[in-house]
């Protein structure tokens, strides 16, 4: 399923013009959360440039050894556990128009769930993709062994979901 989603959306990007999200930004400064002590250098100076909500799990927004990669537009953030690496990315790109409007195709891209959980226990990874103030997330769990419950029950992940913050972002 994931690979016939990841395929269509490939195939629709051929067909679309790309373009920026519009971030809803008053809904973002009701939730955002003021810290206590400052945030480590490495997230404040890696997404201050980022032109949407960075959100992180709150148990991980002191961590000072998560890996930073952001831009303008997108963001991803790794937090290295104990047999286990956590990665949240954020994304404000999209795709607009279909040239094939109409079709079959059109009727498979409906509107999605809040938040969607997948896993995929081959490969050792669970995530939550989810539309938050207009951008696009995923939160993601990769495991190094296969019976390591955080990534074969859905438990660790929701909780990990619920605990999102917003620890930076511009206008």
């Amino acid at each position: 399923m994931r690979l016939l989603l990841i395929t269509l959306l490939l195939v629709s990007s051929l067909y679309s013009k790309s373009g920026i999200l519009d971030i809803e930004w008053s809904k973002v400064t009701q939730k955002q959360q003021k810290p206590s002590i400052p945030y480590p250098n490495v997230l404040t100076k890696g997404v201050k440039d980022t032109r949407l909500p960075v959100y992180i799990p709150r148990l991980f927004a002191y961590d000072k050894n998560m890996v930073v990669v952001a831009d303008r537009y997108f963001y991803t953030i790794s937090f290295i556990l104990k047999d286990a690496t956590i990665m949240i990315s954020g994304d404000r790109t999209f795709q607009e128009d279909f040239s094939n409007q109409g079709s079959k195709f059109q009727k498979m891209m409906k509107a999605s769930n809040v938040v969607e959980f997948s896993i995929e226990e081959e490969a050792r990874i669970i995530t939550a993709n989810f539309n938050k103030q207009g951008a696009n997330y995923e939160l993601q769990i990769e495991c190094q062994t296969k019976s390591d419950k955080r990534c074969i029950k859905e438990d660790f992940i929701k909780n990990l979901y619920k605990q999102l913050i917003v620890v930076g972002g511009n206008k």
